[in-house]
């Protein structure tokens, strides 16, 4: 009886064995009253089913980035897939990776594993397109859940650091400090996440009755190309709420250039707490983004949703705190 096959499951109960095998292996396209009976009769001929047992919370997760956002080992993204994949290995679930290339989006081509339909459920890391996203729901069939981003009108759920939330908390971080002069850097337009956290900014100027000043609410990349840049502004604020850390170590970089001393002269704070390979990171006061928790959440959420047990979407969003270092004076 060891020598059991799939074809000799196959002949029992007249199928294929590409039947047999998407039945086992819990792919999409099989009826659940089949299935049962496949792997009854596997069962009944003695055929070794262990390597098709997964625990009641395991299962097969695919993975998404766009290739703009990913290089290997600095990449803020792939920090937060491989939070990722050890809150998969939690429930003893394996993940699949895959890389979204420009060309792949632009065409609306889906992912190979969601094409050959062996994974069970989707984790989208990084803005990608409304329209891509939108294809992916109606054509998977299968839950997915959108990492550090989200989607209206779209059915399915999101998990995200809590971007305005984060920013009022940095903003007012300054302004405790002693700060009113204070810009903001980075290109509302390019996302949402970024747009969120100017309006924290905005909140935090109104309640200190702070009069909004546009010449100090500054770009920070190339809207097409995504290179980061920043220039001064004139006059210049006694500090900066950076969108993010890798645009804080842009500026920092200016300002060492033109002469300007942190936090002497000038105090910066910003949002990530993710910066590779630059000296400023032990010194940079910055928002935490909690990827740990945020991959936990979307593992959850995914989960539950493989498991029939949640039919609500929604939008998490993951709050943190600011880790104080020393880019930030005290002003008298």
């Amino acid at each position: 009886m060891g020598n059991i096959k799939l074809k000799d499951i196959a002949g029992v109960l007249k199928v294929s064995t590409v039947t047999v095998s998407n039945a086992l292996s819990g792919k999409k396209g099989v009826s659940e009253e089949l299935r049962e009976q496949v792997f009854q009769t596997a069962k009944e001929l003695g055929y070794d089913l262990s390597k098709y047992e997964r625990s009641g919370e395991s299962a097969r997760i695919g993975v998404v980035v766009a290739d703009k956002y990913l290089e290997v080992g600095v990449s803020f993204y792939w920090a937060l897939y491989q939070q990722v994949v050890y809150a998969a290995s939690k429930s003893q679930s394996l993940t699949m990776f895959e890389v979204l290339e420009k060309e792949y989006e632009e065409k609306g081509t889906l992912p190979k594993m969601v094409r050959e339909k062996t994974i069970d459920g989707l984790i989208v890391i990084g803005w990608v397109k409304k329209e891509y996203i939108r294809k992916l729901v109606n054509v998977s069939g299968i839950p997915i859940v959108l990492l550090d981003f989200s989607m209206r009108d779209i059915p399915c759920d999101a998990v995200m650091s809590n971007n305005y939330v984060g920013m009022y908390k940095v903003t007012r971080y300054l302004l405790d400090h002693g700060h009113r002069d204070i810009a903001f850097v980075g290109s509302v337009r390019d996302n949402t996440n970024i747009m969120d956290r100017y309006y924290g900014y905005r909140k935090a100027l109104l309640e200190a009755e702070i009069a909004f000043r546009q010449v100090w609410c500054l770009e920070d990349r190339d809207l097409v190309t995504g290179e980061i840049k920043v220039e001064l502004p004139e006059p210049m604020p006694t500090a900066f709420a950076c969108n993010s850390d890798l645009t804080a170590s842009c500026l920092y970089d200016v300002l060492k250039e033109r002469g300007y001393r942190i936090p002497e002269d000038i105090s910066i704070a910003a949002y990530d707490n993710y910066l590779f390979g630059h000296s400023f990171a032990k010194r940079l006061t910055t928002y935490n983004v909690d990827m740990k928790q945020m991959a936990e959440m979307a593992m959850k959420l995914l989960i539950g949703k493989i498991q029939g047990k949640d039919k609500r979407f929604g939008i998490r969003y993951i709050d943190s705190v600011i880790v104080e270092r020393s880019s930030v004076k005290i002003l008298s």
